[in-house]
């Protein structure tokens, strides 16, 4: 039994060597592995669209997982934070808090977090992100016609891609010690001790050992597109790996993906 984690896949119906990567790595995992999918599955998200065919393949690649006693469970990224429980459940997802901790045996205790709540520097960020969590404000954007939303959510779009186009200081868009200090603190207190911590958002894929007190090692996921990337937690050992392929090992025929899929599961590095 395994415990996955991805990020940042940014699906949609115009990347669909994405969808068909996606569709094969959750085809490949064991039946009793879990899923943890922690922010922007979606490349953008104004609610259920019956016309996305990234949606329908979510659904339908998820639902069939969970059939077959696959444990898939979401956490909000800063691009598919209007996913409700109710929308996380019909396709096959059971929505956890931004950030989960998760005791994983072995004395491991594991954080889970998309990790824009991390980036505690970026000021603007952070009240963009208190504005758009408004419940009220998600009610009023959700009564908008689903055309009206989509426009809306391409503009979004558009204006963050410029914007990460200019040179972003990352003393301002990176990762807070202060935050992951904080972090560990307060589970700490609760007698819940961070071992690992693992997130996505900035898109580099790279791990950091030993950053603050009682943190083993915090994971960074990387953004698939020409690369995808995971991070593994078998909980029968407690051997854990970060990784990273080219997306090309996911977009053979599933057949041949299936038959490698022994090979995939085992596969532990750091």
């Amino acid at each position: 039994m395994a415990l996955y984690v991805i990020a940042d896949l940014h699906l949609q119906e115009q990347s669909p060597e994405l969808l068909q990567a996606f569709h094969n790595f959750v085809s490949c995992l064991n039946n009793d592995d879990e899923l943890y999918i922690i922010g922007d599955l979606f490349n953008v998200y104004v609610g259920l669209d019956p016309e996305d065919k990234a949606q329908d393949l979510v659904r339908t690649t998820l639902n069939k997982a969970s059939s077959r006693g696959v444990q898939c469970f979401f956490i909000h990224g800063n691009r598919d934070f209007l996913v409700n429980t109710k929308e996380a459940q019909y396709f096959g997802l059971q929505l956890l808090p931004d950030v989960t901790y998760i005791s994983a045996g072995h004395h491991i205790g594991l954080l889970l977090t998309h990790g824009d709540l991390l980036c505690t520097n970026d000021q603007a960020y952070q009240a963009y992100r208190r504005k758009v969590s408004n419940r009220l404000l998600q009610w009023l954007f959700r009564r908008l016609p689903l055309k009206k939303r989509r426009q809306i959510g391409h503009n979004i779009r558009a204006q963050s891609k410029d914007a990460e186009s200019r040179y972003r200081d990352p003393a301002i868009y990176g990762i807070a010690r202060e935050a992951l200090e904080r972090y560990c603190k307060d589970y700490q207190d609760q007698g819940k001790p961070i071992s690992f911590i693992v997130h996505g958002h900035i898109h580099e894929f790279s791990s950091f050992h030993n950053e603050v007190t009682g943190l083993t090692t915090r994971f960074v996921l990387g953004a698939w597109g020409s690369h995808y990337s995971y991070f593994k937690l078998d909980r029968g050992s407690g051997v854990c790996a970060l990784k990273e392929e080219p997306i090309e090992a996911l977009l053979s025929e599933l057949s041949s993906v299936q038959d490698g899929a022994q090979h995939f599961s085992a596969t532990q590095s750091t």
